[in-house]
Order: structure tokens, then C-alpha cells, then sequence
């Protein structure tokens, strides 16, 4: 049966409220999210038309300002009175009044390949250079100069004042070399300004970017250096910035400029490479540099992830050719979504409101459909009950509920066909199961099919019968004889994994196929082994020819009586006393010489068995032998799960194929190896038939198959259950598999008893508490042995019975029934 959905179960009229608010909420969610779509779509319309507009602008002043400092730096390198010999009081002049003019401006200087440099530094345009070269408020300017000294390369720090007087000075020893800067070397190979790639400067390690231009017809260069920092506080002053972050920057050379301060590293180096590691912690760089990389991307917002959280990034070229920059810009998505979103949620706030109030009228729409709904459900539990006689047609206005009605009555018609056919196919499939386990084998033919014959007739009687102890079993509905018939018919359908030379195993030695074949040959090695003995004698000692041939011919008979004994133990027809168990170990530890691999000619499975150790020929092997390729191991766990009950000794091996092991068994053919293979075809059938889904009305179908080979006293199997745990149906089913068993004629291992010693054997099961006494008790007065043996028994077997020494015999017996 379906299971219930408790909390979940709800009303017709509910549903269709339900169905329309569902509808109503979807309308809404529809509504909301095209608006908020949209809204997205034209925000970022609106962002990117102004981060273009931005973009210009700041294109714009960079160009006005690039243009300023080329002019700027072609005056200065025009200006020969720069390059004379005690020009510095001109070039103080000169670069003082340029960075006056040009607050971008860090410093001016003039270099030579000799390594004569000078520079003015404005300390006004960076605070952090007056902390660095330990500037007093009042100091205005200050003079780099490199002089040699006693051949000491040694740097003159003058600070002056706004008036360019000297407050005060010092010296110390620099190793720095012109020659050996990018900005000398850039001007040197070229007439033309050249812009360095932004780098931290040598003294101050702060970014910036270097413009300098040689002097004509010397090897002098006038440079100025700018820092980044003036350049990003113009990027601050852009509205654009108070909800992003901006950036000018060059893929070769890094970051040219930021609205947002850099993260520098205050130990770094000097080279580009420093720079890029100190921003590397940037991670809005590092978004925008990727993005510039790929020309698609370009004036066009890309969604990006920086810290976990989205992000829109803009990059757009604003340089000329020559000197390509681009200008990036990092906004947080929600600072452009979230007054889209605002609108979005009113909007979906007020659409709700309005369609909430039209939900009372869903309470009428429902009237026409839950009457005749309700009524189909009354219908749909005479189905459930299968009360099909009972099932009407429902009349409604609604035509696809009219339909249901009508489909309903053909339906309940059409189950009723089915069940009947599945019925049928059912048991046929079962029968199926049942002939083919009995083909499997020649000598167990018919076992599938004689025993559910024999169970049905003790059931009959049984639940006919007035002796007590069957005065609460009652098979009274077709639905409980199906299940005891298709029990009976599965109780041995776990023996279709049952090796079929296992069930068949007619003598100890057979397996695929008899070995006593192996034995045999190896005493007719023995016999020309004395032959040629024998020959030898003669050719060594002629005179005493009569008694070599008494000597051979009483060896032959020996080994005649040997090999006569061997077969009668392998037939298994006697029980071996230990005396015989002495004489079978005695002549196992013969020994005979092979010269022949016994590797040679092996399938793979038997090359892995026997594994890869060769003994070098002729080898000398006992007569029987247990080898250790005779022990077969296991490839399948028998670890079985617990709701199944399992409780049987396994045995560690899954075969043992050992001759001496196999001819040592003393009643009988099979080993206890062997015998729990025969015994596993239980727990096949336990474990096939948990598997099958069966209905209510065969729920005990797989117990009942499963328990015939259980004994009163508990010692069993599968599941070692006791009398007490032993329904009625089960106990027949076993005294009905053991009569059946006793009196078969298709048993290669044994003859068929007549049914007079079967009875005996039944008798001393019951007197053992093996079988239940009251199950033989009415096999016994109700002659259910002979109503069996005439239908399926040859004449031959039916012999006379006196059922008078079971009745006494029982009478006299406590009952032991569990």
C-alpha cells in the first residue's frame, strides 16, 4: 500500500485554492522578475554609458596633461645653458620654476653617462619625501648632487628654503650609477621623450613614472619624475568614484593610477617587477588586468567574483598607440542593482496585494468539482476493497470527471481479468521454476513436482482433520491454498545454484567426473613398475627366475586387493570402521614416481589453483594425496544479512577436493564441504524469494519454502528453529519432502526404499524429533503414504505396512510436537 503523506493530506476545495494562489504567486514571481531583468539590464546600460563617458573625460586631461609634459620636457632638453660647466645655479632656476608650474611633479634632473647627476626635488608635492630624506617644515627645496671626492662617488643633500637659501646640508656615499638606469638608457637610444613603465623610485620606494629626453649632441638626458599618487587623487575627484574604484594602468608596466590607495610593500626593490608584487594584494587589480588582456572584453561590463562577492568591471583603452593605457573600473554589484531592486520588490509588494485580494472567489470556482470527486472517492474504496460487484458510475457535469467515472467501471472490470491472468502467469512461471530445477538432473527429476502433490494431501487432511492438534489449522480461502501451493512449489527453487555434480555425486572421488579413473592408472603404473622390477631381477639372476615370478605375481595380486579396496571405500555404500580408515591412510602414503608436468595442459583457473611451483622431474608422489590445490577457497562473502536469519556452520573452504580427505568420509559420498553446498541451496531460496515482492495474500510464501529442512529439536537448517517456531503448514511441508526423498527412484546415490522402510525411517525421525509426530501421525491414519505411492510410485514399491506398531508406538510416545 502507498503510504500517506500525513500533514500534507489537504481537501479538494483547499486544492484548487491552493492551485490558484499557486497560480497567483507564479503570475507575480513572473512579473517581479521580468521588472528586476529589465531593471538590471537597463542599470547596466546606464553604468557603462557612464563609465564611457568617464573614460573620455579622463582620456581628456591625460592627454592635456601628456602633452604639457612633452612640451615641458622638449624646452628643457632644448635648453643648452642646462648642460654648460657651473650651470647649477641655472638649473636650480629652471627646474625650480617647472615644478612650481607642475604640482605632478616630484623631481627634475639632469644625468650624464660620467656619472654627473643633479636633481631639484619639490618637498612640497610629496609629504612622503620630506619624512623620507628627513626635511624640516621650513625646507622648500631640495638639491641632489653626485660629486667624486678623494675617488669617492659621494651625494650632496642641500635643502633650501622658499627664498633658496641653504638651511642646511650633509653628504654621504652613493654607489647609484646614471648609466645603469632604464630612464638614461631608454633616452639614450632615441632623439625622442621617452615615458618609462611605472617602477618605485630608487629613494623613495614610492610608484611613479619617469619622462626624460637626451640632450642633443651629448650624453647628458634631462628626466622628471611623476608620481602616480598625484594622478590617482585626479581620479578621485571624479564623481564615478564614491561608488567605484578606478584604476589607469598599462599591461607591461602595472598600475599607473588608483582612486583607492595602493598597497605597497615598504621593502621591496626598485624594478617594475617590485612594483607589480606590491600590488599583486589588489585584487581589483588583477580582475581588471585579465580583463584587458582580452580584447573582447573591452567597454563592456564582465561579472566578477573579488573576495566571494560579485562584482562589475569595466575596461576601456584610453592611451594613444604608442603608450597604450587603459582605464578599468571595479563597482560592487549591488551598489548598481540595489536601487533596481527597491523598485522591483514595491512593484511585487503592490501586484500581490491586488491579486491576494481576488483569492475569496477561488472558494466558489471549487463547488463544481468537489461533489463529484468526493463521490469517486467513495467508488475508489469499494476498488481498494475489492468490493468490484458494488463499483457505480457517477454522473457530473464536468467532463473530464465524467470520463474518470466511466473509465473507473471499465477499469474495475479489466482488474478483475488481470488479477486472474496474473494468477495463472504466476503459477506457471512458478512451475516453470520448479520443472527446470528438476531437468537440471536426470536423477532428481520430478522431486519439484511430487512434493507439492504430496504436501496438498496432508494439508487436506489436516485441515479436515479433528485430532487436536490440528484443530486451529484451517485452509478455508483459494488465496491461502495458493500460497501453501506455490511454497511447496518454491521449496527447493535455490538448488538452480546448486552444482548439478554436487546433487549427483554418486561415489567420494566423483566431481566433474570420477577419480578413481586417476587412482586406477596410477595402480597400473605400480604394476609395470614391479613388471619391469621383475625383468631386472631376471637380467641380474637368471637361476632364480621361479621365485622372481612367485615375488611379481604376489605384488600384482597386492596391489589387485589394493585398488579392490580403494574402489569399494569411493562407492560409499558401507560406512567405514576405523580399522578400514587405518588401511585407506596405510595405502595412501605409497608412493609412485611421475615423470610427466603436471602443469602442462591446464586452463587458466586451474594454473591460479595450483599456483607456481614446479618440482623438478621425476617427482615421487603418494598413492592419495591431499595437495593444497585441493582445497578451493571461497570467492563469494557469507557474511548474510541478519534479516534473514542465517545460522549454520560454514565450513572454511568452498571445496575440498582432497583423495584421502574425500575417501575418508565415512557414511555416505559427500564431504562436509559438499554437504553444505547441497545444504546452501536453502539459503538461496531464503534469499530468492525475500527478494520477490509478493502481495499480502503470499506473505508467507518465502517462510514456508524455507523450512522444511528445520527439525523439531532445533538442529536444522537455515535457521536452526525449533518446534515451537514451526507453523503447522511448515511441519507438513517437511514430512512430505523427506517421504518423497525415501521413496524416489532417480536418487544416484542410494535405491528407492519401499514404503514400508521409508515409514520406518519417518518413525525413527519422529522418535529422534526430527519430524513433528502429529504431522506422521495423520500420514499415518488418514493413509496419505499410500494415496501417494499408487499415483506416483511403481508397484514394485508398495509393499505391505502395519500401520498398527506407528499407532501404538505414538500412542504410547509423549507428544514432542514443540
Amino acid at each position: 500500500m502507498l503510504p500517506r503523506f500525513g500533514a500534507l493530506n489537504t481537501t479538494i476545495r483547499r486544492s484548487v485554492i491552493s492551485v490558484f494562489l499557486l497560480a497567483t504567486l507564479l503570475t507575480v514571481a513572473l512579473a517581479v522578475g521580468l521588472q528586476y531583468y529589465f531593471g538590471q539590464l537597463v542599470a547596466k546600460q546606464t553604468a557603462s554609458s557612464l563609465y564611457s563617458a568617464t573614460a573620455d573625460a579622463v582620456a581628456a586631461e591625460l592627454r592635456g596633461i601628456g602633452q604639457v609634459n612633452i612640451n615641458v620636457i622638449n624646452l628643457l632638453a632644448d635648453n643648452e645653458a642646462l648642460t654648460a660647466k657651473d650651470s647649477n645655479a641655472e638649473r636650480l632656476t629652471v627646474f625650480a620654476d617647472a615644478l612650481a608650474q607642475n604640482p605632478l611633479y616630484y623631481g627634475i634632473y639632469i644625468g650624464s653617462g660620467s656619472g654627473d647627476f643633479y636633481e631639484v626635488i619639490n618637498l612640497d608635492a610629496s609629504p612622503e619625501a620630506r619624512t623620507f630624506y628627513g626635511a624640516d617644515a621650513q625646507d622648500k627645496w631640495l638639491i641632489l648632487e653626485d660629486l667624486r671626492i678623494s675617488n669617492k662617488k659621494m651625494r650632496q643633500h642641500l635643502f633650501l628654503d622658499h627664498e633658496f637659501q641653504l638651511h642646511h646640508s650633509r653628504s654621504e656615499e652613493t654607489l647609484f650609477d646614471v648609466a645603469s638606469r632604464p630612464w638614461y638608457q631608454s633616452a639614450m637610444q632615441s632623439n625622442a621623450a621617452q615615458l618609462n613603465q611605472p617602477y618605485l623610485f630608487a629613494q623613495l620606494q614610492l610608484p611613479g613614472r619617469t619622462l626624460s629626453k637626451r640632450i642633443a649632441g651629448t650624453d647628458q638626458v634631462v628626466a622628471i619624475d611623476i608620481m602616480l599618487s598625484s594622478i590617482s587623487e585626479l581620479l578621485r575627484n571624479h564623481q564615478i568614484a564614491r561608488t567605484s574604484d578606478v584604476y589607469l594602468f598599462t599591461l607591461d608596466g602595472g598600475r599607473l593610477a588608483s582612486s583607492k590607495p595602493p598597497v605597497i610593500d615598504a621593502g621591496a626593490g626598485t624594478d617594475g617587477d617590485d612594483l607589480a608584487a606590491a600590488e599583486s594584494d589588489d585584487l581589483n587589480w588583477l580582475v581588471l588586468e585579465g580583463i584587458a588582456a582580452n580584447e573582447q572584453d573591452h567597454m563592456r561590463l564582465v561579472a566578477k567574483d573579488v573576495n566571494g562577492r560579485p562584482h562589475l568591471a569595466y575596461v576601456i583603452p584610453v592611451g594613444d598607440g604608442n603608450d597604450p593605457i587603459y582605464m578599468g573600473i571595479v563597482a560592487n554589484q549591488d551598489s548598481i542593482f540595489d536601487p533596481v531592486l527597491d523598485k522591483v520588490k514595491l512593484s511585487g509588494l503592490l501586484t500581490t496585494g491586488i491579486l491576494l485580494c481576488l483569492l475569496p472567489l477561488s472558494w466558489f470556482f471549487a463547488n463544481p468539482i468537489v461533489r463529484p470527486v468526493k463521490q469517486l472517492a467513495v467508488e475508489n474504496e469499494k476498488v481498494k476493497k475489492r468490493e468490484f460487484d458494488k463499483v457505480e458510475r457517477i454522473g457530473t457535469h464536468v467532463r473530464e470527471l465524467d470520463e474518470l467515472s466511466e473509465s473507473m467501471v471499465s477499469m474495475v472490470a479489466s482488474i478483475q481479468q488481470y488479477e486472474q491472468e496474473q494468477k495463472q502467469l504466476m503459477e506457471a512461471i512458478i512451475k516453470l521454476i520448479a520443472e527446470a530445477i528438476d531437468d537440471k538432473s536426470s536423477h532428481t527429476g520430478g522431486h519439484c513436482e511430487r512434493v507439492p502433490e504430496l504436501a496438498l494431501m496432508l494439508a487436506e487432511c489436516a485441515s479436515a482433520s479433528d485430532l487436536p492438534a490440528f484443530a486451529d489449522f484451517r485452509l478455508e480461502t483459494e488465496q491461502q491454498w495458493q500460497e501453501y501451493r506455490i511454497a511447496a512449489w518454491l521449496h527447493d527453487c535455490g538448488k538452480i545454484t546448486t552444482p548439478e555434480h554436487i546433487v549427483d555425486k554418486g561415489s567420494k572421488l566423483e566431481a566433474i567426473y570420477n577419480r578413481i579413473h586417476e587412482i586406477r592408472t596410477r595402480f597400473e603404473v605400480l604394476w609395470r613398475d614391479e613388471e619391469i622390477l621383475y625383468w631386472k631381477a631376471i637380467a641380474q639372476n637368471p637361476q632364480a627366475a621361479d621365485a622372481h615370478r612367485a615375488e611379481l605375481e604376489k605384488k600384482q595380486r597386492q596391489l589387485q586387493e589394493d585398488f579392490a579396496f580403494i574402489a569399494r571405500c569411493n562407492v560409499g555404500g558401507e560406512s567405514l570402521d576405523q580399522q578400514s580408515l587405518q588401511q585407506l591412510q596405510a595405502l595412501a602414503g605409497r608412493e609412485w614416481v611421475r615423470h610427466f608436468d603436471d602443469r602442462m595442459g591446464l586452463s587458466p583457473a586451474e594454473e591460479q589453483q595450483s599456483g607456481t611451483t614446479r618440482k623438478p622431474l621425476p617427482v615421487t608422489e603418494r598413492l592419495l594425496s591431499d595437495k593444497p590445490e585441493h582445497l578451493i577457497r571461497r570467492d563469494k562473502p557469507t557474511d548474510y544479512a541478519p534479516q534473514l536469519g542465517i545460522n549454520m556452520d560454514i565450513p572454511e573452504y568452498e571445496a575440498n577436493l582432497g583423495e584421502l580427505y574425500n575417501l575418508s568420509v565415512s557414511r555416505g559420498t559427500l564431504t562436509r564441504e559438499d554437504r553444505f553446498r547441497i545444504q546452501e541451496h536453502m539459503i538461496s531460496t531464503v534469499k530468492m524469494l525475500d527478494n520477490l515482492p509478493f502481495p499480502d495474500e503470499l506473505k508467507n510464501v518465502p517462510r514456508y519454502a524455507s523450512t522444511h529442512h528445520e527439525t523439531m529439536k532445533g538442529t536444522g537448517y537455515p535457521r536452526r528453529l525449533s518446534g515451537a517456531q514451526l507453523s503447522i503448514p511448515e511441519r507438513l511441508l517437511a514430512v512430505a519432502d523427506v517421504f518423497e526423498a525415501l521413496t524416489a527412484a532417480d536418487r544416484p546415490y542410494k535405491k528407492a526404499k519401499p514404503i514400508s522402510a521409508a515409514l520406518d525411517i519417518l518413525h525413527n525421525m519422529v522418535r529422534d524429533n526430527h519430524i513433528d509426530r502429529d504431522c506422521f501421525e495423520l500420514f499415518i491414519r488418514e493413509k496419505i503414504y499410500l494415496r501417494y505411492a499408487q499415483a506416483f510410485l511403481p508397484q514394485s514399491q508398495i509393499d505391505t505396512v502395519d500401520t498398527e506398531k506407528y499407532v501404538r508406538a505414538l500412542g504410547q510416545a509423549p507428544a514432542r510436537s514443540g
